[in-house]
């Protein structure tokens, strides 16, 4: 799958988890240590405070990264800016995490709507955590999912703020889609995040 849709699947991942150790075990410890294989295992067993487990489920994740603190911000700009405007900004910065440079040559035969569902079902597959849905048509011509479970939209409403999330997480789903491949349209005309039973995503090669 594109490395497009790796990385905006990683936007969205606050548990991605690395195994790696510091500088020192890794060059200057097999030097130190090579004498005793004890110390030279235990040298890189050893991992950065920052690579510690936090012991936080993904709910108490998301409270902390929004509710503690995206949420809050996004709140205090849009009473300085007025609600209406804000939302609108919001929008746009969107559609600029996939602006392509002009200048970018970009050879769209192989982003076909099989190869982008093919890299949707990987990625669904670390996403079960915090998401719940069924793929309901799945050819080269049509893909369409039914969301009835996000985390995403959960936590915004919590917090009475589903017109942010929409406009800075839910509507991002279009303007990543149209730098895939600028034929895919997205029809969504319900979602979770707007109050809706559930999140109808459907995708349409036009030709």
């Amino acid at each position: 799958m594109e490395n497009e849709i790796r990385n905006k699947t990683g936007r969205r991942d606050f548990l991605m988890k690395t195994f790696s150790t510091c500088a020192f075990c890794c060059f200057a410890a097999p030097g130190l240590f090579g004498f005793n294989k004890k110390l030279n295992s235990l040298a890189f067993d050893q991992k950065h405070k920052f690579q510690m487990d936090s012991g936080m489920t993904i709910q108490q994740v998301y409270n902390f990264a929004f509710k503690q603190w995206y949420i809050p911000v996004m709140k205090n700009l849009m009473k300085q800016v007025g609600k209406e405007k804000f939302l609108e900004m919001l929008k746009k910065s969107s559609e600029m995490l996939y602006e392509s440079p002009k200048e970018t040559a970009i050879d769209y035969n192989d982003r076909t709507l099989t190869s982008w569902s093919d890299g949707f079902k990987k990625a669904g597959k670390t996403q079960n955590d915090r998401l719940t849905f069924e793929i309901l048509t799945d050819n080269d011509k049509v893909f369409e999912a039914r969301f009835t479970e996000c985390l995403w939209a959960k936590t915004f409403r919590e917090k009475d703020a589903a017109d942010i999330g929409y406009a800075g997480v839910c509507y991002q789903d279009y303007p990543m889609i149209k730098s895939y491949n600028p034929n895919l349209k997205l029809i969504r005309e319900r979602t979770l995040m707007q109050g809706h039973d559930c999140c109808q995503f459907k995708l349409i090669m036009e030709t």
